[in-house]
């Protein structure tokens, strides 16, 4: 696990050059570099809703640290591998495409890029962008991935990546606004904040 090889591939999809999702996809050494971009990616969008509730709004609920870093990592990872497995399911099974459950986690890993751009959700005004964006460019960059991944035809790659995208919100969404009153919403991102100002 080269780190310049992997900071370089996180800067060319930056650029949205998608040839990184092939280079990934067929490379079994970056199974656990992938992991570790998307846990990262998970990790600061926990962070960035960490900061939004310490700069934007005029409060502070309890339980910040732990709801919205700690649990709201652990749950934003879980889902989004929940996602992909859902994605591999149903492309294996509704569409009957010959997909590698490993090679989808390679490239999901990386498509998992976007979410670190919810760590700037702290900057007043301009919060629902970085809110909002990303989950968007996450969802773009995920048709990729699949694409990569499984060589499928775009209408079956939309759909399954749309299947598995709207489980993950769903269900982080649910998990966001479960919390008590006094406490902080658990959930990183977006899903941390969604019902604004509890």
């Amino acid at each position: 696990m080269d780190p310049n090889v992997i900071v370089n591939r996180i800067v060319r999809l930056a650029k949205l050059d998608t040839t990184v999702f092939d280079e990934v996809r067929d490379d079994a050494r970056e199974l656990i570099p992938a992991l570790v971009v998307a846990a990262i990616a998970c990790l600061l969008a926990g962070l960035g809703a960490l900061l939004f509730w310490k700069v934007v709004p005029d409060f502070e609920p309890d339980g910040l640290v732990v709801n919205t870093l700690i649990l709201g990592t652990i749950f934003t990872v879980a889902m989004y591998g929940v996602a992909a497995l859902i994605i591999y399911v149903v492309m294996a099974q509704m569409y009957k495409v010959t997909i590698d459950l490993q090679a989808l986690i390679r490239t999901m890993g990386y498509a998992a890029i976007p979410l670190a751009l919810s760590v700037l959700q702290f900057i007043p005004l301009l919060w629902p962008v970085f809110a909002l964006v990303p989950l968007a460019l996450l969802f773009v960059m995920m048709i990729y991935a699949v694409q990569s991944a499984s060589g499928a035809e775009s209408t079956q790659v939309v759909m399954a990546t749309t299947i598995g995208f709207t489980v993950m919100v769903l269900v982080l969404g649910i998990i966001s606004v479960s919390g008590s009153v006094t406490d902080a919403p658990i959930g990183a991102g977006i899903f941390g904040i969604i019902n604004d100002y509890k």
